[in-house]
């Protein structure tokens, strides 16, 4: 479904030249959930918009169901690449209603800047609202502006999957939101993956988060992919056991090992007795 092939990408900074991505190579099939950790800077959100196609490569390669899609810009790779960010305004028009909102999402990736809404699409996307399980459906009329954030959210989510896209691509997409939202921003997320079989890469400074979802999980350091864990490695694998590999490699960042260890004080290790 997606092929990644040494990808790399170099910034100018003044007269210095910083390396975001370097020589990155990922080979994602249909329906595979891949999570990213790291430190600051470690080049997460970079990849993902190198695969959206918001930033251009520097060198390497990338394949969308088997096309090339390297030079192809963002506008092109609308329909088979969506994009949840973690602003929950970010992916919404604040002005515009939840209705219009997703009328407009319903188009994205063609020509039309006036999408219909037919009396038949109105109840579809009504349907779709009430769905998600958190009452929107009843406020389809309020400007989004006036949503809560994990309203915004879920709405983000529903308006990113509806027109099917092949990737998913989300850029800690829960870390703005209260503990009970993010929560349910996993679960609406993790729905739609499931149902619609979208391969998904997810950034996450949670490790806890990394753990629980998905299949496949990579860590980053400064542009590189140091380590995968996959399937039933990663099933095994506890957020003491990343926070040693990353301090192994002599990774020191701040918000990185502080949210780890919140995480371990929240979900402390069993003792022989339990």
């Amino acid at each position: 479904m997606l092929e990644i092939e040494r990808a790399s990408k170099t910034f100018r900074v003044g007269a210095d030249t910083v390396t975001a991505v370097r020589d990155v190579s990922l080979s994602l099939a249909k329906g595979d959930f891949l999570t990213i950790i790291g430190s600051n800077g470690a080049g997460k959100s970079t990849l993902l918009n190198l695969i959206s196609g918001v930033v251009p490569l520097t060198s390497g390669r990338i394949f969308l169901e088997g096309d090339d899609v390297t030079n192809e810009p963002a506008y092109r790779r609308a329909r088979r690449v969506s994009w949840i960010l973690q602003n929950p305004l970010a992916g919404t028009a604040p002005s515009m209603s939840v209705l219009e909102n997703l009328a407009f999402a319903s188009s994205r990736g063609t020509r039309s800047l006036r999408p219909a809404l037919s009396r038949a699409r109105r109840r579809d996307l009504l349907a779709r609202l009430e769905g998600l399980g958190v009452g929107l459906e009843r406020r389809s009329a309020c400007r989004v502006a006036l949503l809560s954030g994990g309203e915004r959210q879920a709405l983000a989510v529903l308006m990113a999957t509806l027109v099917r896209p092949r990737v998913l691509l989300l850029d800690e997409h829960t870390a703005a939101l209260d503990p009970r939202n993010a929560e349910l921003i996993t679960r609406v997320t993790c729905d739609f993956v499931r149902s619609l079989e979208l391969t998904t890469l997810m950034v996450t400074h949670n490790m806890a988060q990394a753990l629980e979802v998905g299949n496949r999980l990579v860590m980053m350091h400064r542009g590189e992919v140091l380590h995968e864990l996959a399937d039933e490695q990663k099933r095994r694998a506890t957020v003491p056991e990343l926070v040693r590999f990353f301090a192994h490699r002599e990774v020191a960042d701040d918000r990185l090992l502080l949210d780890a260890e919140d995480e371990e004080r929240a979900c402390p290790a069993p003792t022989a007795s339990d």
